[in-house]
């Protein structure tokens, strides 16, 4: 053999033993550091995430409220007066009424208004789900009411219809001598009535998460007997949360602490059994008769609440 091949098979033999030598592995104690960094990793990022959906859910929410509040006006613009929270007849909704002005109108036009809302005519109408209606932020929020035997679908979004008799004179807050909401029963409102100002009337609250029965932000008890005239509690669920029950409207009665007994001194997100509830952590979303949308502490006073739902006490509320 040549030395020139000789030196050649040797280089051949050194580069293959260098292309098989086994590459070094991760240690177990490497291993576990790596797994530990990305927990810590994962456990900072988790609640920014969580925090950036919210808010984008909220947002969503708002603009529902939006929407809504601009049905209104439009509404108001075509018919000279607000819609009723349920007409005299057949008791339809304003959930109805709003229809074409929330881009609703192909269901509008399939609605018979020539019978009662819960009409069979009327049961493939009122079983469809309405974004516009539904708080992103709230479980499960396409499931059905059930109150009529039949499934409706909900909104999370009501009028406050008044302010309960019992909580009015509970001592809790200042009594009224009109307790009632601008939406209440089959009385025809306009936004001239409005003697405390439009931007100090309140049109729609958050009561979100029916039929489902919830306390505190969860689940509450199979049954509920609260008093105070509110509806109670039965197999788990809250009633009357379908978008075109005419029931859906909620007097505000004012609850004790734990979300079971009223009346009391809180009327936002103790329960959402017919009472101002979200599930937005610290308060809840609402509109206002000028059209805007506000967020509120659910630490603000039952007595300038009482003040946002009346129309005509001459009440200006200022900050809240």
């Amino acid at each position: 053999m040549a030395p020139q091949e000789g030196e050649r098979m040797r280089e051949l033999n050194q580069k293959g033993r260098l292309e098989t030598r086994p590459s070094r592995a991760f240690t177990l104690i490497e291993l576990l550091v790596v797994i530990a960094i990305i927990g810590v990793l994962v456990g900072l990022l988790l609640p920014a995430v969580q925090a950036a959906r919210e808010a984008a859910r909220r947002l969503q929410c708002s603009n529902n409220l939006k929407q809504i509040a601009l049905g209104f006006h439009n509404y108001h613009s075509a018919h000279r007066q607000l819609p009723r929270q349920q007409d005299p007849v057949n008791r339809h909704t304003w959930a109805v009424g709003i229809l074409p002005f929330i881009e609703q109108g192909a269901i509008y036009e399939r609605y018979d208004f020539d019978v009662a809302w819960n009409a069979v005519e009327n049961r493939e109408i009122i079983q469809t789900n309405i974004s516009t209606y539904l708080c992103p932020t709230t479980p499960d929020n396409r499931s059905f009411a059930n109150d009529g035997g039949f499934p409706t679908a909900t909104t999370d979004y009501v009028p406050p219809g008044s302010i309960a008799a019992e909580f009015n004179k509970s001592g809790h807050i200042t009594r009224r001598k009109n307790p009632n909401g601008m939406l209440k029963g089959s009385k025809v409102t306009r936004f001239r009535d409005a003697l405390d100002g439009l931007s100090n009337t309140l049109l729609m609250t958050e009561c979100a998460g029916r039929p489902q029965f919830f306390v505190k932000n969860r689940l509450g008890p199979s049954t509920n007997v609260n008093g105070c005239g509110n509806a109670d509690v039965t197999q788990s669920l809250a009633k009357w949360g379908g978008w075109a029950n005419p029931g859906h409207s909620i007097p505000i009665h004012g609850f004790q602490g734990d979300g079971l007994t009223c009346t009391g001194p809180y009327v936002i997100n103790k329960t959402n059994n017919n009472e101002a509830y979200s599930f937005h952590t610290g308060g809840l979303q609402i509109n206002l008769a000028d059209g805007s949308v506000r967020f509120i502490s659910e630490q603000i006073s039952a007595d300038v609440f009482a003040s946002l739902i009346t129309y005509q006490e001459h009440e200006v509320v200022g900050e809240f």
